[in-house]
């Protein structure tokens, strides 16, 4: 699927956000509260899991460059290259050879449907899967790469084109670690994230 297709499938909405880097774990936003900040999810979602923020948000930037796209985008059909069943930013799986959609679902006790649709359920979905392939939590960024690439502790990601989808998907999540990166993103929130070459 071309990047012009998802972002028309994704929309656009209308919210302006400025983010900053901080020297911790942490990224800072001055947000309207009549929106929900993507950076503030994805912080939820590290806490919650207790998995690097940092390596949360680079996973949704290689996996969707931190858009939200709808289930229909790429909803699984069997002999179809853009149907492969990967859901939202985290890119939760659904098809015949894996099933992260449904262990996530059990690991956060959200319903499918949510995770598939709702942004901050599908980040909580995704740091739940990381958190459980990775079992003891590291000290170091690095030491999470076998947990992205697939060959963590549970093989919970082996397939998928998103999170997991062997060491390819894992070097240019550590990648984007390496050299931080920045998006502005449809609905106008500019997400930050700085290098985290020293921490890998």
């Amino acid at each position: 699927m071309s990047r012009r297709y998802f972002l028309r499938l994704s929309g656009v909405g209308a919210l302006a956000v400025v983010f900053g880097a901080a020297g911790s774990e942490k990224l800072f936003a001055q947000v309207d509260p009549a929106y929900s900040s993507l950076v503030k999810e994805f912080e939820e979602a590290a806490d919650e899991y207790d998995v690097p923020v940092s390596l949360l948000l680079a996973m949704g930037y290689v996996n969707t460059r931190w858009e939200m796209p709808p289930p229909e985008a790429s909803a699984y059909k069997p002999g179809d290259a853009q149907g492969r069943g990967a859901y939202g930013i985290m890119q939760l799986v659904r098809n015949d050879d894996e099933d992260t959609l449904g262990e996530a679902s059990r690991l956060t006790g959200i319903p499918e449907e949510d995770l598939k649709r709702e942004r901050r359920s599908n980040i909580l979905g995704g740091a739940a899967l990381l958190a459980e392939a990775q079992g003891e939590r590291p000290i170091r960024l690095g030491d999470y790469f076998g947990a992205v690439s697939g060959k963590g502790r549970r093989r919970l990601f082996k397939a998928v084109s998103g999170i997991g989808a062997g060491d390819l998907y894992a070097e240019q999540v550590f990648e984007v670690l390496r050299r931080g990166t920045y998006e502005k993103i449809l609905d106008g929130e500019e997400i930050e994230l700085p290098s985290k070459v020293g921490e890998i």
